[in-house]
């Protein structure tokens, strides 16, 4: 009866511990990753035809990337 308690200890142990690991991995896994989103404004020269000729309209575009 005392080795089956021990025993039991002993995988509840090994259990708490193995349950604990997959927690501090996921944790250090997102402690370096702070990927902020950087966006910027990009002008852009738009060519509509108007009356018969090509005119040219700046547009002021979003551009958005993750470094």
């Amino acid at each position: 009866m005392k080795k089956f308690f021990l025993s039991l200890a002993g995988a509840a142990l090994l259990a708490g511990t193995m349950a604990a690991v997959p927690e501090t991995a996921q944790a250090a896994q997102w402690h370096g990753h702070h990927h902020r989103q950087v966006c910027r404004i990009v002008v852009k020269n738009k060519v509509v035809w108007r009356h018969g000729r090509k005119h040219v309209v700046p547009v002021k575009v979003r551009r958005c990337w993750n470094p």
